[in-house]
């Protein structure tokens, strides 16, 4: 990824979410032939630090911002988390889901366009293993199919050896560093997060509503603590408050909001039986995958 912007500095729970949004679209989406890294505007993440002045807080603003850093601690800290990112960028719109622990097991899903769209699992940081859907395979033999006959032949050999199959790639070999969920660690993420809420944040807990089905506590940090951009950050309304989801997250051209769920939950990443998988040497050629 490029640099980070800088104009997320102040502004916490927004910082966090972007971080974290975009280090998991980077561990899946730079691959699966994407052509290109998921990048944002120049600048850097740097860590909150405390302001010049300070102004007195409501009673929703101090519980808002003691809501928001229990919520970012929980997800610290946790053991497993599954994080769904959505993204719209100059590129076209993203999704990845990940399920992921601190042993470097991962499984999730990928959709990047009709090439790019599947699933992935990762076992224990090592062999990766990712399955492209029936309809990808398609568009990409389609996309071949325009380019003359011999690629045409080529990537239909490819595609029918790779159909319904997940591809192989060991850790450490020539492909791993093109290839989704290598990555794919719920520590290298968090590590992203960046320090405490500067004291002139202003992030605003609202009344409780009904979000993901269930119930929630909007809490709504404003750019400026004005008039301007909103980031809202929803927590668990009852029991301890875990973060479930993030809205309003933009950037350089790039809108992103994010799921959370499944926090230490176990994350079954089992290496998929010897018949269906394959390796990758078989259907990738000079670069990309599929490429010929």
């Amino acid at each position: 990824m490029n640099g980070r912007s800088a104009a997320v500095r102040g502004r916490w729970p927004r910082a966090v979410a972007l971080a974290l949004a975009l280090g998991a679209a980077a561990t899946t989406l730079t691959a699966c032939g994407s052509g290109g890294e998921v990048t944002y505007a120049g600048g850097t993440f740097d860590e909150v630090t405390p302001g010049a002045t300070a102004r007195a807080a409501s009673a929703d603003e101090v519980r808002g911002k003691k809501l928001a850093v229990e919520g970012m601690e929980l997800l610290r800290t946790a053991d497993t988390v599954r994080m769904g990112v959505d993204m719209t960028t100059p590129k076209g719109h993203q999704k990845v889901t990940l399920h992921m622990d601190r042993d470097s097991n991962c499984t999730g899903t990928f959709d990047a366009g009709p090439m790019q769209r599947g699933e992935l699992i990762v076992v224990d940081g090592g062999t990766a293993y990712v399955r492209f859907s029936d309809a990808s395979l398609d568009a990409i033999r389609d996309m071949a199919e325009l380019r003359g006959p011999d690629a045409a032949a080529t990537i239909r050999e490819r595609t029918a050896l790779a159909r319904g199959k997940y591809l192989k790639i060991p850790a450490g070999t020539d492909s791993s560093r093109a290839v989704p969920g290598m990555k794919c660690d719920l520590d290298e993420l968090t590590d992203k997060m960046v320090g405490g809420p500067d004291e002139g944040d202003v992030i605003k807990a609202l009344p409780e509503t009904r979000r993901y089905g269930r119930s929630v506590t909007p809490l709504v940090e404003t750019e400026g603590g004005g008039d301007g951009e909103e980031t809202t950050v929803y927590v668990a309304a009852s029991g301890r408050p875990y973060i479930l989801g993030v809205e309003g997250i933009e950037d350089g051209g790039q809108t992103m909001s994010m799921r959370m769920s499944a926090y230490d939950e176990p994350v079954v990443a089992k290496a998929p039986a010897a018949a269906l998988t394959i390796d990758i040497s078989r259907i990738r050629g000079g670069g990309a995958l599929f490429e010929v």
